[in-house]
């Protein structure tokens, strides 16, 4: 291991430029030593029996559900997305964001917003329900028998809903309540070409209302069965169909309205479905330069050719990252889609299915893009014939707070000016109050997994899942049977199947470890040797593709360009600085490194790029009894100790260069951590 550390250099020069998915170096929560990464699976390297370090049973868990997700990708058939429950409140908004805006309902932005919503039709109690049993509805809407109605309805019932709960005034439950008796007493079906959009918009009001009520409101609902009856029958079906060939706003608020009913009937089916939708769809929606030459097609879709696809793309012929498949239709609609992406990944979230790790990289770019040009930014000559319908809306704030506040993106300029000028959110046909709801909000449902990956002295492997709200091992650790068959120096989890590990030796020889299975026993593929030369006794990853290392007092940083990279996937190789001589490294976010030295300083940097960072010392002493640093993300800090013991410390913003707000939180175990590695990964715990 390293000395101690000795610079304590302050800022100097640029912010640096990142992978071109990113940009600037934000910020995602990491590991500490070893990341791990998924790659195309080989042959199973070994058949393995679990044996604990522990000296107990491990307990059989879900596979972590970053995993699990990565597997399910885009397929017409759903994948399990999570054997537990689903979490109630959880469509759109968690029980954990309301509580946090009633707190702050006397402060800006929410106040805004709050009396916003209190003046709103929507919120008066007079409202006067207009269902019917047939809403037909053509393009447009036009004609609107009841098109207007319904979504009108559908409003005004989570409005109330909302307003029920900050204000805990029982009048708004009952209100939403009537409204929404009243559709589920008569609605049978939509008609009309413009149907499977006017379900989606109603549909993901009503099933957000429905929600709310049923699991905060404890006055009663007699006919909360009948309406979801009819969110079963008279929607879901239409909503689970998609429609691939229409512009992709369709199917995306069509599987936000999916994704929020198979929440409320605790749907698993039909909840696994919707993710499978969205993950199809998102790459046909957002394109990023890694796509290939042209934008991915739709599953399902019959625009399968590149002439095709640059007509499902309204002409456009170069495609740049951000771009979306409606950016030259108009901004309106693209703002749409970008909001119903959010809405998935949020309600995802809530139900602990990281989405937002899929899409952080799309949304940031189509965000920015779309909302400098908004601004006044001049149009290029090759982006839509030089002209483009700059309409775009408030459609922004979930996706803004979730990438910004919650895991702490700040290289998206555009899209933050944009959503502080539209403040505050009002309402538009399946975007309601997302100001109030979501502004500045980091509150999440529940904390989460910390899932933790380690080597031992012989070269196997193991898992544990921690819970990081309670400190208790979950599950593990599992052991290997099959060992790396080297002896490992360094190691960094870049996801929940991918470790890079390197050798000790003078090569300095880089690994990859592709994970098939951690459940009930742990095995992995044969180690894909990736190339010499790393020399490093401590890496690290943020989780938003930059790999730290540590060499000799240097810190470099490299990108890392794909899930389960091959050498030609890892560039970079920037040199931060010298003098890094720390004893134990890890990352907690996008940009951000945490490390301990020989004589018990805690040291928090913050990587800008060659020759530039800002140094911040949380402690002066007492961490040099740790071996090991890792974080899941979160504030969340985990220290292993050389008795074998590991102990958890909850940092309340680990962004701000203070340690006068982390504390320790007990011990997870006093012994049995006999690992000689150990490395978190990242961004499990939000």
């Amino acid at each position: 291991m390293a000395k101690a550390l000795m610079s304590s250099a302050q800022e100097s020069g640029p912010a640096n430029v990142g992978h071109p998915l990113e940009g600037p170096a934000p910020r995602a929560f990491v590991t500490s030593m070893r990341p791990l990464t998924p790659t195309t699976r080989s042959p199973s390297y070994a058949a393995l029996r679990p044996s604990s370090p522990f000296g107990k049973e491990p307990v059989r868990l879900a596979r972590p559900v970053a995993a699990v997700m990565l597997m399910a990708a885009a397929l017409a058939v759903p994948q399990p997305a999570q054997a537990a429950g689903f979490k109630h409140p959880g469509v759109l908004v968690s029980r954990a964001q309301l509580d946090f805006v009633r707190a702050n309902l006397d402060k800006e932005p929410w106040k805004s917003a709050w009396d916003a919503l209190q003046k709103s039709s929507f919120a008066s109690l007079s409202y006067p329900a207009k269902p019917r049993a047939d809403v037909n509805c053509g393009a447009s809407s036009i004609p609107d028998n009841g098109c207007s109605d319904e979504r009108e309805d559908a409003m005004a019932a989570y409005t109330h809903a909302l307003r029920w709960y900050l204000s805990k005034d029982a009048r708004y439950a009952k209100k939403a309540i009537q409204i929404m008796d009243a559709w589920s007493a008569v609605i049978t079906k939509h008609t009309g070409s413009n149907a499977p959009l006017q379900t989606g918009w109603a549909g993901a009001n009503f099933s957000r209302a429905a929600e709310l009520i049923k699991h905060t409101y404890g006055g009663g609902w007699s006919q909360a069965g009948r309406l979801a009856s009819k969110l079963r029958t008279v929607y879901l079906p239409t909503l689970l169909a998609g429609r691939p060939d229409n512009n992709g706003n369709w199917e995306l608020i069509m599987t936000d309205a999916a994704i929020g009913i198979a929440v409320h009937l605790d749907d698993r089916t039909s909840f696994n479905k919707a993710v499978a939708t969205w993950r199809g769809r998102l790459p046909a929606y957002i394109y990023l330069t890694t796509d290939g030459s042209i934008p991915k097609a739709p599953p399902g879709s019959r625009y399968n050719t590149k002439a095709e696809i640059i007509e499902y793309w309204h002409g456009q012929t170069k495609f740049v990252d951000g771009l979306t498949q409606e950016t030259c239709r108009d901004f309106w609609h693209t703002g749409w889609g970008l909001a119903a992406i959010s809405h998935v990944a949020e309600t995802a979230h809530h139900q602990d299915i990281d989405l937002y790790a899929t899409a952080k990289h799309r949304l940031r770019r189509a965000m920015d893009l779309h909302a400098k040009i908004q601004l006044g930014g001049s149009v290029p000559s090759w982006l839509c014939g030089g002209k483009v319908k700059a309409d775009l809306g408030n459609h922004y704030e979930v996706g803004y707070n979730a990438l910004h506040n919650r895991l702490g993106y700040d290289d998206f300029p555009y899209a933050a000016k944009w959503v502080e000028r539209k403040r505050p959110m009002a309402t538009s046909h399946f975007l309601g109050w997302e100001t109030l709801t979501h502004a500045q909000n980091p509150a999440s449902s529940s904390k989460e997994t910390a899932s933790i990956y380690g080597a031992l002295p012989d070269g196997k492997l193991t898992y544990t899942a921690v819970d990081a709200a309670t400190g208790q091992r979950t599950h593990g650790a599992v052991v290997s049977t099959a060992t790396l068959g080297f002896t490992p120096k360094a190691m960094a989890t870049l996801d929940s199947d991918t470790i890079l590990v390197t050798e000790d030796g003078r090569e300095g020889r880089l690994y990859r470890v592709d994970i098939q299975s951690d459940s009930g026993s742990l095995t992995f593929d044969r180690p894909v040797y990736l190339g010499p030369g790393y020399t490093h006794d401590l890496l690290a990853y943020d989780g938003s593709g930059h790999l730290f290392g540590i060499a000799g007092g240097t810190l470099r940083r490299y990108t890392i360009n794909a899930a389960k990279p091959t050498i030609s996937d890892i560039s970079g190789n920037i040199k931060i600085g010298d003098g890094f001589t720390l004893k134990t490294l890890t990352a907690t976010g996008p940009g951000w490194i945490l490390g301990t030295t020989t004589d018990g300083r805690l040291i928090s940097y913050r990587i800008n790029g060659a020759g530039s960072w800002q140094r911040y010392q949380l402690r002066d002493t007492t961490w040099q009894l740790i071996e090991h640093l890792l974080s899941p993300g979160g504030g969340m800090y985990y220290g292993h100790r050389n008795e074998g013991s590991l102990f958890r410390y909850d940092d309340e913003n680990p962004y701000d260069g203070r340690g006068d707000d982390l504390r320790g939180q007990g011990a997870v175990d006093t012994t049995g951590w006999t690992q000689t590695l150990l490395s978190a990964q990242p961004a499990t715990v939000s």
